[in-house]
Parts: C-alpha cells; sequence; structure tokens
C-alpha cells in the first residue's frame, strides 16, 4: 500500500507541475491580450484541479486506512516529495498573484479606453446631454 501512495504524490506532483506551466502560458495569453488563450488556459487549470482534488481525496483515504500513517509520514521518499509539492505550491502562488495583477492592469486598461472613446463620442455630439453614450455601468465593490 506504500508503493500506492508514493506514486500517487508522485502523480500530484507532476500535476501541480503541468498547472504551473499552464500559468506561463495563462500569463503569456494575458500579456497578449489572447482571450482564446485565456480561456483555453482556464478550462486546462479547472481540470488539472480536479484532477488534484482527486488525488488529494484518495491519498487522505489511504493515509487514514493504513495502521502505519507515521511510518510513511517520516520515510525519505514521502519527505522529498512532500518538500518538492511545497516549493511547486510556493511558485503557483507567486504565479498565481502575478496572473491576477496582470489580469487587473488588463481590465483597467481596457475601460479606460473604452472610456476615453466614450468621452470622445459624448463630446463630438456637440455637448447634446440626451445624446451622451454610457458603456459601462457605475462600478461598485
Amino acid at each position: 500500500m506504500e508503493h500506492i501512495l508514493f506514486d500517487i504524490a508522485q502523480k500530484e506532483l507532476n500535476i501541480l507541475k503541468d498547472f504551473h506551466r499552464t500559468l506561463k502560458e495563462e500569463r503569456d495569453a494575458i500579456i497578449s491580450f489572447s482571450i482564446d488563450g485565456i480561456i483555453r488556459g482556464n478550462n486546462k487549470k479547472e481540470e488539472l484541479l480536479k484532477k488534484i482534488e482527486f488525488l488529494e481525496a484518495e491519498k487522505e483515504k489511504l493515509i487514514r486506512e493504513n495502521p502505519e500513517p507515521e511510518k510513511i509520514l517520516n520515510d525519505s521518499r514521502w519527505l522529498t516529495i512532500s518538500r518538492e509539492i511545497k516549493s511547486i505550491m510556493n511558485d503557483i502562488n507567486i504565479a498565481l498573484g502575478k496572473n491576477i495583477n496582470l489580469l487587473s492592469f488588463s481590465v483597467d486598461y481596457v475601460k479606460n479606453s473604452i472610456d476615453n472613446i466614450v468621452d470622445f463620442v459624448n463630446k463630438a455630439s456637440y455637448n447634446n446631454k440626451k445624446a451622451r453614450l454610457s458603456v459601462f455601468p457605475p462600478r461598485e465593490i
């Protein structure tokens, strides 16, 4: 049963590495304003998260069912995989923060560009107040 647990942990690590690669691809899509790339990245992330959730549940189940879980958790192979998982999770956390900031910047940039266009159109309408154009409702948080 121990080898199954180590296999599951290794698969989880590989999926986390794939998740990290997906975040890098998503970052490139955000920078290039590729909506298709962002959607593709989100779909892949969702798929990978489902796999991770399944593996995590299986791993916890096997640890609970094991009569000597301390033996497994103190094994050098387990400690090595755990260390690698923590490292990749830290990298993922950093990449997620960067992607969130990039998305926020991109959305603000697009909103400001549209606001400038709307302002230009409104000024070009000879200041007719009834003909004012509004694309976005006021933003409330």
